[in-house]
């Protein structure tokens, strides 16, 4: 069959194979792209043969390439599209539109695809020479990750009133429920919808990420419900979320006073206390204090809170014998002669009048909020009001200070140690996870005891997390003090005001605010 012809060469077909016989030299094998232009079928499988039979003209028919399919069909290998070629050129191809148009979709059946024809590109889009897709699958859809609510613990931090004061009087230091409330829930993960290939094969859907309950299962219940996992308390107390797990924790409620009644109080847990703590008499807990009674306190023992915050809602008066110590921070409406220890915070409203206190950070700031007398020791920053009074009365003020770039490096170190835990108690959890999965496959209870190890040594690592969280808080706390210890006066301090950070000294002599910082080994002042 001729498919070419011309004064310089003839090509014919003959089993899908492509020859050239030459008459004549003088066809250059650039002249040749018309020609493949003209036929688009044309496809040269030996170059350098043709071009020696273009330059020679030898006279007999040579084998130089093959004919393509007037349709090549495409499938990828996954099933998911089709793309067709229509080896025709302009001319041909309008001519016989039709007839095209009814060769595809044969050719799409004699393939058996079935699904995500796409009829419009095939009536109304096709070109010729160009990859045109005229099948698409349907791709499974992205299942729903696992959502997990808990209820809201209180944020531990005072409201500002609508003059922009902070009111250190309202908080809420927890959550208190009772059994049986609701307390939090998994929705579990959602598969998406399936898809399908264009040979009508249905393709699974996508599985949601899945998401771990954490809570502690002494004191807090699962209920299944439709696609929910609910969380219940199984006894009356306070909500923590601890080393990483929601529980409820043991909480003493006394609806009166301290006092003779009740005789001092030591609970391993959380403490509120409606009214007042009478004179001599002390308080501890392991966790927080509240103390609520709007009249505050007197010349009470010791309010201890060993690893949690104090809150009074009142003041103290201790008349020089009455202490409060935490783990944590104090907040507290106004202090008057006693001695208040925090790790983290300390923060007084209205005033500190002749009291001793010491913490991490001292924040006596509030709207007309003074410190007269006493001293103030933190490690890292001060920040306060106003200082002294009229009469000039001795007021001590002490940052112990620290060093910038140790805590930095520090901090660094604790970043690494924290990467390299995150990454041990991420391989756990699959590790926890597939095996979880062949203990309910096999038909074998939870409480394995291989399982239970799996579990606590994944518990350990979460709580050495939580613990590293902890420092890296406090460091970053220590670093957002200026310099290298940090006092700040925002309205004013009278003289006979004694400051020192680290071993800079000063003595105001005259009324002065702005802030005082160590750098460089000097004291500076903005």
């Amino acid at each position: 069959m001729i498919l070419a012809q011309n004064e310089y060469f003839m090509i014919t077909e003959r089993d899908d194979k492509l020859f050239i016989q030459v008459f004549k030299p003088g066809y250059s094998i650039k002249d040749f792209q018309e020609i493949m232009e003209k036929y688009p079928r044309i496809m040269i499988t030996k170059f350098m043969v043709l071009r020696e039979a273009l330059e020679c003209a030898v006279g007999q028919a040579i084998e130089f390439g093959i004919q393509k399919p007037k349709l090549e069909l495409r499938i990828a290998p996954d099933n998911l599209e089709a793309k067709m070629i229509i080896n025709l050129d302009k001319e041909t191809f309008e001519k016989t539109k039709e007839t095209v148009r009814e060769e595809i979709l044969q050719l799409l059946k004699d393939h058996l695809i079935v699904h995500g024809i796409l009829y419009d590109v095939i009536n109304k889009e096709l070109r010729v020479q160009k990859e045109i897709v005229v099948a698409r699958g349907t791709l499974p859809a992205q299942g729903k990750d696992a959502s997990i609510t808990y209820l809201e613990l209180p944020e531990m931090k005072p409201a500002i009133n609508d003059d922009g004061s902070a009111n250190y009087y309202e908080m809420n230091l927890f959550r208190y429920v009772h059994k049986g409330d609701w307390v939090g829930e998994k929705i579990l993960v959602k598969t998406g919808d399936p898809g399908m290939n264009i040979k009508g094969e249905e393709l699974p859907g996508k599985e949601g990420k899945d998401k771990a309950l954490r809570f502690d299962q002494n004191s807090i219940d699962t209920v299944e419900k439709e696609n929910k996992i609910l969380l219940i308390a199984k006894v009356d107390g306070a909500l923590q979320i601890k080393g990483g797990k929601i529980c409820v924790i043991n909480h003493l409620m006394i609806n009166g006073n301290v006092g003779y009644e009740t005789g001092n109080i030591d609970f391993d847990g959380y403490i509120t206390i409606q009214g007042t703590v009478e004179d001599g008499f002390s308080v501890t807990a392991r966790d927080d204090i509240s103390i609520l009674g709007e009249m505050g306190m007197g010349a009470v023992g010791k309010v201890f809170s060993k690893a949690g915050n104090i809150y009074i809602k009142g003041g103290i008066s201790g008349k020089g014998r009455s202490v409060l110590e935490a783990g944590k921070s104090v907040f507290v409406k106004y202090t008057n002669a006693c001695t208040i220890r925090a790790k983290d915070s300390i923060n007084i409203g209205y005033y500190a009048l002749d009291s001793d206190l010491e913490a991490d950070v001292i924040l006596v700031q509030a709207k007309n909020a003074r410190t007269i007398g006493g001293s103030v020791k933190a490690k890292s920053k001060v920040s306060l009001r106003m200082v002294g009074n009229v009469y000039e009365k001795e007021t001590y003020i002490n940052v112990q200070g620290f060093d910038r770039k140790a805590i930095k490096k520090e901090l660094d170190a604790l970043l690494v140690a924290y990467k390299e835990l995150l990454i041990k108690a991420e391989k756990n959890e699959r590790e926890l996870k597939v095996y979880e999965t062949t203990l309910l496959q096999f038909g074998r209870i939870k409480s394995d005891d291989d399982y239970i190890s799996y579990q606590r040594v994944y518990q350990t690592l979460i709580d050495k997390l939580y613990a590293l969280e902890e420092q890296r808080q406090e460091l970053l706390r220590t670093l957002s003090s200026r310099g290298e210890g940090e006092v700040t006066i925002y309205e004013k301090a009278y003289p006979r005001t004694f400051l020192q950070i680290k071993n800079l000294q000063k003595r105001i002599k005259e009324m002065t605010t702005g802030t005082f910082y160590a750098q460089d080994n000097q004291l500076m002042f903005d």
